[in-house]
């Protein structure tokens, strides 16, 4: 067992490669399955993951400013008991402690993101007294912001603070002077097939822990939230462009991995649908919020953070790849779908869940459109990509990011009634935006899987390889990150944390099943 305060933000990260590999695979979650190292192709790195707001802490130190997450925790009956991240996991003053974690756990790979808000803070002209008061009480922030948000810019025009690019250097260059502990035991945190032929004149920092960074993690500056309206404007492209523009000038000679954006298409639905995440907006029946339009805005929200994505591709490439060598792609969150019943309408919604969830995201930086169900259901209130776009986009990830950590039931909702009963099931089934498809992980009062401590998180590894294989094929064996993956323990039994038993054995399971599909994949 994993003891300590980094764990609780840990999740599992995988990066595969067809390759060759054994392994012995039991479907069952219970059982116990033998896994190991030697099971992989020889370059599995093993490692950790975090994001940003979720561990640094020290939301108002050396010059950071107030990110929309800062912001909506603060305001009352958004997070449950009042919770926020403004210390978290204290990774800011503590990162040197959670590296020699890591590092005496033998990982290989540490996949973290860089705030928005420490990096190009939006409010670094106001005073520590305004910054602290603005963090309280929100209606305040709002007048203080306005006062001198008039002649002063953030986002693209906002200085760069120092003080977060040193924090980030030390946090690399930390990772890479560590030499990676040799072992034959298998890490219980992420897993990680390095692309040999991506790193090939990198081999100075082969025998640290490699930092794999994400650029946009779900926090960016309130202020470009206030100013006009985050991912809902196209402007958003054009700071986040100069944002990890910033980043690959401060970081690319030792970053070599480089996500844009994670999960644009849960953000999206958690944001602008059901109104979960600031901003906050959604409308019925998803929700109740005070503005929103569930059924629009989440397009909008991916048609400019698709945008956004493959500008920052065109520019690393065209600015930065030949010197630093290194590769950007983007990561969509995966639920694997099967149908709910074996009736043919069925199948076609789980097919469906599966373009209006993962298509939606990586049809347009593969392929250079979005997925021509969604053309079909969505008609006109689908955003259009105008043919330059289009081009940029096309072939505009060097890799697939995958998140994946549960599998769903699918039934069809064009042809017959849909009510969300449990729940495991959302809202909304009915309408385009959830592709008329109604998900839910019980059948017939049976769960899919074991429950976790996520309402809609059941065990059920053999869908690590279902959603492998589904990309495999759509994406004609582009080069994929299984980015995340990992159990959470349910609260109420605390029994669970004591020898972490449930959570080894989930992640010996899905990585038995990754095993087996890089080996299908290696042989067909």
């Amino acid at each position: 067992m994993w003891k300590g305060k980094f764990s609780s933000s840990v999740t599992i990260v995988v990066l595969i490669l067809c390759a060759a590999a054994n392994s012995i695979v039991k479907a069952s979650f219970e059982d116990e399955v033998d896994i190991k190292r030697s099971d992989f192709p020889d370059g599995f790195l093993f490692g950790a993951a975090t994001s940003s707001y979720q561990v640094e802490g020290a939301n108002l130190e050396d010059g950071r400013s107030l990110c929309n997450w800062d912001v909506f925790c603060h305001i009352k009956g958004s997070i449950a008991n009042g919770d926020s991240a403004d210390i978290a996991e204290d990774h800011y003053h503590r990162y040197m402690e959670d590296i020699e974690i890591l590092h005496s756990l033998g990982v290989d790979a540490y996949r973290f993101s860089i705030s928005w808000s420490r990096v190009l803070p939006s409010m670094h002209f106001l005073s520590p007294f305004e910054r602290f008061h603005c963090s309280c009480f929100f209606l305040s922030w709002v007048v203080v912001f306005d006062k001198h948000t008039r002649d002063h810019g953030g986002g693209k025009f906002g200085g760069v603070n120092q003080a977060g690019i040193l924090f980030y250097n030390k946090i690399i260059d930390s990772l890479l002077s560590r030499g990676a502990m040799p072992n034959d035991y298998l890490i219980q945190c992420f897993l990680l097939f390095k692309q040999i032929r991506f790193i090939a004149d990198n081999s100075k920092f082969s025998a640290g822990i490699e930092p794999f960074v994400t650029i946009h993690h779900f926090d960016y500056p309130q202020e470009l939230e206030d100013r006009y309206g985050g991912w809902l404007s196209h402007l958003m492209q054009e700071d986040f462009v100069h944002f990890a523009e910033i980043c690959f000038q401060s970081f690319g000679d030792r970053v070599k991995y480089w996500c844009t954006i994670n999960e644009p298409n849960l953000f999206s639905e958690f944001a602008y649908e059901r109104g979960t995440y600031p901003p906050a907006h959604c409308s019925p029946p998803f929700g109740n919020c005070s503005t929103g339009n569930s059924d629009v805005e989440p397009l909008i929200a991916v048609h400019n953070m698709l945008l956004g994505h493959a500008k920052t591709v065109k520019i690393y490439r065209e600015r930065f790849k030949s010197e630093q060598r290194g590769v950007v792609g983007i990561v969509v969150h995966s639920f694997m779908y099967k149908p709910l019943t074996e009736d043919k309408r069925d199948k076609e919604a789980a097919d469906r869940a599966l373009a209006f969830n993962i298509a939606w995201i990586l049809d347009p930086v593969v392929f250079g459109d979005y997925p021509p169900e969604m053309r079909h259901y969505h008609g006109s209130e689908l955003p259009k990509f105008a043919s330059e776009e289009r081009i940029i986009l096309r072939d505009s990830t060097d890799f697939i990011g995958i998140n994946h950590y549960a599998t769903l039931y699918a039934k069809d909702c064009i042809y017959s009634s849909c009510i969300c009963n449990d729940s495991s099931c959302t809202k909304g089934s009915d309408r385009a935006i959830r592709g008329f498809v109604y998900t839910a992980a019980e059948r017939d009062g049976v769960p899919i899987g074991e429950p976790t401590g996520m309402a809609r998180f059941f065990v059920v590894p053999r869908g690590m390889e279902e959603i492998v294989e589904y990309a495999k094929k759509r994406y004609l064996n582009k080069p994929m990150f299984v980015t995340e993956n990992g159990y959470s323990s349910p609260l109420n039994k605390v029994e669970d944390y004591h020898h972490d038993v449930k959570r080894i054995n989930y992640l010996k399971s899905y990585l038995a099943f990754l095993a087996r599909a890089i080996r299908y994949c290696n042989s067909s």
